[in-house]
This record gives structure tokens, sequence and C-alpha cells, in this order.
């Protein structure tokens, strides 16, 4: 839990490390020919100080824990390329030649992973299937009904923990379905 004097403290105290340098400034009484006070106050001014204290103090709250850092919104995102391929069933079946392997804590801790690809007739269904844990992958499950080539893209799925193994499966009632291009999209923070 954090103490409600800690801000007022630190305030204090960069105040009175300020406060200081002008005091030392007065003491001396230099005068405006001094060397030194001309550099000092040409190429710092009070408050490029007090900004300078007030950064490196914000550096000790955080290595300290008192505060958490900041976010900074900036996102990495990468994408690994699988296999495509076609099957002709009217029930889940796997499509052959599309097994790839997979961990997510390789890319860091926070991440997000989606996947896209295309469906060339523009009918069926597509599904990631971990075969290590013998599970459709949660939220990997995409139709398409359009008649046309479609592209199709997924909400972020639920990828176990470690490397597990993983194929592509399709179905189509109608006929034979070709999925190209498919691709994980992995997002870190």
């Amino acid at each position: 839990m954090r103490s409600k004097w800690v801000p007022s403290v630190l305030i204090l105290t960069v105040l009175s490390l300020a406060g200081w340098q002008v005091y030392g400034l007065m003491v001396r009484k230099p005068s405006l020919d001094d060397p030194e006070v001309l550099a000092a106050s040409t190429t710092r001014t009070l408050e490029e100080r007090v900004a300078s204290l007030e950064s490196r103090v914000l550096v000790l709250e955080r290595n300290t824990g008192l505060i958490k850092p900041k976010t900074t919104g900036k996102l990495k995102e990468q994408f690994v390329t699988l296999s495509g391929g076609s099957v002709n069933a009217s029930d889940w079946t796997k499509i052959s030649g599309t097994d790839f392997s997979f961990d997510a804590a390789l890319y860091g801790g926070s991440v997000e992973v989606s996947w896209q690809g295309w469906i060339e007739n523009g009918k069926g269904s597509v599904r990631l299937y971990d075969s290590t844990n013998h599970r459709a992958v949660d939220s990997s499950e995409l139709s398409v009904d359009s008649g046309v080539r479609s592209s199709f893209y997924s909400k972020p799925i639920s990828i176990w923990r470690g490397q597990n193994q993983y194929y592509l499966e399709g179905k189509n009632p109608w006929g034979e379905m070709t999925v190209s291009g498919p691709r994980l999209r992995i997002v870190t923070r």
C-alpha cells in the first residue's frame, strides 16, 4: 500500500534541493561577469534543474516499486506464416500439411494471438486444432458463406501454455474448400 505522505515528502525534497541551489547562488554573490555563473545561467535554468531532479525521483520511485510504470501504448505486431491446403468433408477434418508448433511465451509476457487467411471458394468453416491437448482452440472457428474468395480474421484466441502442436481443420458440406495464406497475428505489449 502506498503511503499518503510520500508525494509530499518528494515534493518537499525537490523544492528544498532547488532552494539550496538558489541559496548557494545568493550567498556567493557572484557577478554577472563570472564565467561560472554565466555558464550556469545559460546552460541550465532552475526549471531544468528541478525537472532533472523530478525525473530522477520518478526513476527511484519506479525502482523501489512505489509507483507502477506507465504503459507506453506501443504495440509490436508480428506474423507467423502457416501452410494452407484443401479439404473435402462435411465434418471437421484435418487439412493435410498444416502442422505447426507454437509457444506464446517465446514472444513475451503480454501476448495476444489471433489468426487470419483466405477461403478460396468462399464457402466453409475453418479452425485451429491443438493436437497436444486434443482440443479445438477456443475462439479460432470461423465460417464464410460468400461464394467468392473471402478473407477471415479471428478475435483473440486462447492459446494454452507451452510448446504445443497445432494444425488447421476445415469443413464444407457443399464440396471442396481451400484455405490460403493463413497466418498467426501476434501482438505484444
